[in-house]
């Protein structure tokens, strides 16, 4: 039977604000652009506002019928930079029944005011930094939180640590299809993600080195630690760095173990069928780790050497493995867009 999406608001010009859009690849990039190509299947028009991140992509452009207008590199030195940008251009909110700003809403906190009886909305997609959040953190997204008509939390753990009253809780989706180990690298890894702390790619590193052979990774990925990881491993010839992939759906395939600590990668190494292995550094990584709803099949460490252990006992455990993967897919392959285009919807609607 088809999906049938909600009809439940006769007006459907949407502006979505988001810190960073496609070309750009992240987890909230992902989360914007599925969304909005879901959306416009069921007649919504879209404009997203966002940063220019490179100085070499156009201010305007389009993608998949999407609307976007970038910030440019100048305007996003400053709030008032900001601002003064977004009044410039305050007709794409005069136009737009519903703005929904994903963790930005302080880019239009002045606007609030001024558009009092337009819908206002706000996704809060995770946290800033690697340590627990500072009282401004918890403060600005409490005010962005009280001017929004309702919200959405990425993760349960938000309650605990922003003090959040979200309307709707999401973990996001994905597209992907279950796949066989016939493809498989014999005992491989991959990491897909930012290469930085809080995503645990030292640590990675570290327990694949301490097994000396017995398991290969591949890594996948940008960011600050690079110089670093690309040092590390200079001398382990059972680990590669391949850069950032558009595709991670492929590496995964290819893999046995899945070394990621995102929701969204998590979704889709689960409903692929391969068993995540998570790290925690604080104690914010843990609580957002263990609000998973499938937190229960999935490894979490804390150090190289627990890792280690991990992938020792699962390689020799390979029943174990199999019932982790089949619970873990059981729950990632429901969670589709159309799940997540519906619960925007239904929140818009009430």
């Amino acid at each position: 039977m088809p999906h049938q999406p909600y009809r439940s608001i006769t007006k459907h010009k949407l502006l979505f604000l988001c810190r960073f859009f496609w070309p750009h690849i992240g987890g909230v990039e992902t989360h914007v652009l599925q969304l909005s190509t879901e959306l416009i299947k069921r007649g919504f028009d879209i404009t997203i506002i966002t940063e220019q991140h490179n100085s070499g992509i156009p201010l305007t452009d389009e993608k998949s019928g999407i609307h976007i207008f970038r910030i440019p590199q100048e305007s996003v030195k400053n709030k008032w930079a900001m601002w003064i940008w977004m009044y410039q251009h305050i007709s794409l909110i005069n136009s737009a029944d519903i703005v929904h700003a994903h963790d930005v809403m302080w880019w239009y906190w002045p606007f609030r005011f001024l558009f009092l009886h337009k819908r206002a909305y706000t996704t809060f997609h995770g946290y800033e930094g690697a340590n627990e959040p500072h009282l401004g953190a918890v403060f600005s997204r409490k005010l962005s939180e009280s001017l929004s008509r309702k919200t959405i939390c990425v993760g349960d753990w938000m309650r605990k640590w922003y003090h959040t009253n979200p309307h709707a809780v999401a973990y996001g989706a994905a597209t992907c299809s279950p796949a066989s180990f016939s493809q498989v690298k014999p005992n491989s890894a991959v990491f897909i993600g930012r290469l930085s702390e809080d995503t645990g790619i030292l640590a990675y590193i570290r327990a694949v080195q301490f097994l000396k052979g017995k398991f290969t990774l591949d890594i996948f990925g940008e960011g600050p630690l690079k110089q670093e990881v690309l040092k590390l491993i200079y001398d382990s010839p059972f680990i590669s760095y391949q850069e950032e992939t558009s595709h991670p759906e492929k590496e995964l395939m290819h893999h046995r173990y899945a070394f990621v600590s995102r929701y969204l990668s998590m979704i889709e190494a689960q409903q692929i069928g391969r068993l995540v292995f998570a790290q925690w550094d604080t104690a914010i990584k843990h609580d957002y780790l263990r609000s998973f709803p499938t937190a229960d099949c999935i490894k979490t460490f804390h150090n190289p050497k627990e890792l280690m252990k991990m992938l020792e006992d699962i390689q020799k455990n390979g029943e174990k493995e199999k019932l982790f993967i089949k619970k873990a897919q059981t729950w990632a392959l429901l969670q589709r867009w159309t799940t997540i285009a519906d619960l925007y919807e239904e929140l818009w609607k009430k």
